[in-house]
C-alpha cells in the first residue's frame, strides 16, 4: 500500500518514540546487571569467541535478519524495510547514551530493587519494541523477521518472538560448551525470555489498531 508522505512522517514519528522507549528499557536492563535479553547476551557470547566487537555482531545478526526476511518475502519484499539498518546504528548510539550518561548513577545493591527495574525495563523495552512492530513501516530486524515466521506459520506473533529467543539462548549454550566463550547469562536472561515475547504480542496486538487509525484515520 502506497503512503502519502504525511502518513510516512508520522510513521518515522511513532517509531521514533519506540526507538527511544526500547533504548532506555534495553540499557536500563544492561544497568541492573541481572543478565540481558538472550538476542544480547547471545551477541556477547560470540564476540568473546571472535574478538568481534560486540555491537558489529549486532549489526551482522541484524543484517541476517534482513536477509531472511528478502528471501521469504522475494517480490513481496519493500526496501523500506532496509531502513532497519541504520536504525540499527541509531539504536547502538541510542543506547549508548542513556547507560553511560543518563544512567550512570544509577546503581543499588539492594537485589530486590533491582529485580523490580528489571521488569519496569522489561515493560518499558517491550512497549516500546510493540510501537515500532505495530507501526509496521521499518520496525526492527529481529521483530519483523518473526513477524513475518508468524504470518507463514499462521501463529501468534509473540509466541514466535519467544521462540526466537529460546533458540537464541540455546545457541549460546553451544557457543560456551563447544567454543568455550562467555557465559553471559543470569535470571534476567532467563525472566527476559519467558516475559518479553508475550508482552510484545500483548502490546502489538493492542496497539496496531490505534496506531493504523492515526496514521490512516481509519480503524482498519
Amino acid at each position: 500500500m502506497e503512503i502519502t508522505r504525511k502518513q510516512f512522517i508520522k510513521h518515522l514519528m511513532i517509531e521514533f518514540v519506540g526507538l527511544i522507549l526500547v533504548a532506555i528499557g534495553a540499557a536500563g536492563i544492561m544497568k541492573v546487571a541481572l543478565g540481558t535479553g538472550a538476542y544480547d547476551a547471545l551477541a556477547l557470547s560470540i564476540s568473546s569467541v571472535t574478538a568481534i566487537e560486540v555491537g558489529t555482531v549486532g549489526l551482522i545478526t541484524n543484517c541476517i535478519c534482513i536477509a531472511i526476511q528478502i528471501l521469504m518475502l522475494r517480490k513481496k519484499y519493500r526496501l523500506m524495510f532496509l531502513l532497519q539498518i541504520p536504525v540499527s546504528f541509531l539504536m547502538g548510539i541510542t543506547i549508548n547514551y542513556f547507560y553511560y550518561t543518563v544512567f550512570a548513577g544509577m546503581n543499588s545493591d539492594s537485589y530486590m530493587i533491582r529485580m523490580i527495574l528489571l521488569f519496569v525495563f522489561i515493560i518499558i523495552c517491550s512497549f516500546g519494541d510493540a510501537i515500532m512492530t505495530a507501526s509496521g513501516m521499518i520496525g526492527l530486524p529481529v521483530e519483523s523477521t518473526c513477524m513475518i515466521f508468524a504470518k507463514n506459520l499462521k501463529m501468534e506473533f509473540g509466541k514466535v518472538r519467544q521462540l526466537a529467543d529460546v533458540v537464541f539462548i540455546i545457541l549460546i549454550f553451544i557457543c560456551w560448551f563447544f567454543f568455550h566463550a562467555v557465559f553471559p547469562m543470569r535470571e534476567g536472561t532467563i525472566i527476559l525470555a519467558f516475559t518479553f515475547g508475550p508482552l510484545l504480542g500483548y502490546f502489538t496486538k493492542k496497539l496496531q489498531p490505534v496506531i493504523h487509525k492515526c496514521v490512516y484515520q481509519t480503524a482498519n
